[in-house]
């Protein structure tokens, strides 16, 4: 199973700090999170600790709206990010202290001229 998630960025998702969680998401969050979406009742968030790849800490907000709705937001992502970049997670290894840990990984997107 591919161990990577990945979200193409819009406007909308830098403006407002709500992505929606796709299937890459839904299925990194069961395969490597201690919660994943399942697990997440309707109108309420789950906090997870994260770094992005230069080592900052971050922030990843896994939540449901009253409806059903599957969402995110990453802390810091509008300072870093602009539409159309790709963000992934991935699980990163520490070896001197045998843990793991989401690192967020923002790679500039291709916009067609």
């Amino acid at each position: 199973m591919d161990t990577t998630a990945k979200i193409t960025l819009t406007k909308r998702m830098l403006d407002k700090s709500i992505i929606d969680a796709n299937k890459t998401v839904l299925a990194f969050a069961k395969a490597n999170m201690p919660v994943s979406y399942d697990d997440i009742q309707n109108g309420t968030k789950v906090i997870q600790k994260a770094y992005y790849e230069d080592g900052d800490p971050a922030t990843i907000r896994m939540y449901r709206r009253p409806r059903g709705d599957e969402l995110l937001s990453i802390e810091g992502l509008k300072k870093r990010a602009k539409v159309g970049d790709v963000v992934s997670f991935s699980v990163r290894y520490i070896p001197d202290e045998l843990n793991t840990y989401i690192c967020v990984i923002i790679t500039e997107g291709c916009t067609l001229v």
